[in-house]
């Protein structure tokens, strides 16, 4: 391939580097246990058909945070979290951080903060004699807000 501007394999993302830290009622840890977590915004997209027009016309007319993620079971905050709701009627407020940031990569790293995170399932108790490995669950969730804290650069070859 002649030229210089080519996508770079180093200049990829592992899914295996950066990190997550939860924040639960004002208490910023590590989110240690987590395995997996996936993160998007979905658009919501009216469509209209428009006197004088043959086309579909759209427009975006909001949006919605939603996730999903897999963690090891082996931590009871979540379970107190949705204990105080069951019992009390109080959901605290949760956001998580997630940075993606590669060293071999020259674009840097990527980080936001989700808002008014909801989890939709929380484990209580896991069991199985047919199984040696780790226990895990996954959970979707939703988020209400985001901010970017930082973004990806272009590639050093693309500068």
């Amino acid at each position: 391939m002649a030229g210089e501007n080519y996508t770079r394999v180093a200049d990829t993302i592992s899914a295996k580097e950066g990190a997550a830290y939860i924040t639960i009622d004002g208490v910023n840890r590590q989110l240690f246990e987590l395995s997996a977590l996936n993160a998007q915004i979905d658009l919501n997209v009216l469509e209209r058909n428009m006197l004088g027009h043959r086309m579909t016309q759209h427009k975006v007319t909001g949006a919605t945070g939603t996730g999903s993620m897999t963690m090891y079971f082996m931590n009871s905050e979540m379970l107190k979290v949705a204990l105080s709701y069951v019992k009390d009627g109080k959901f605290p407020p949760i956001s998580l951080q997630v940075k993606n940031a590669d060293v071999q990569s020259t674009v840097g790293k990527q980080e936001v903060i989700m808002r008014n995170v909801i989890p939709t399932t929380i484990p209580v108790a896991n069991l199985d004699d047919q199984s040696d490995d780790p226990i895990t669950f996954d959970t979707d969730f939703t988020f209400d807000d985001i901010d970017g804290l930082n973004y990806f650069d272009l590639p050093s070859n693309y500068r």
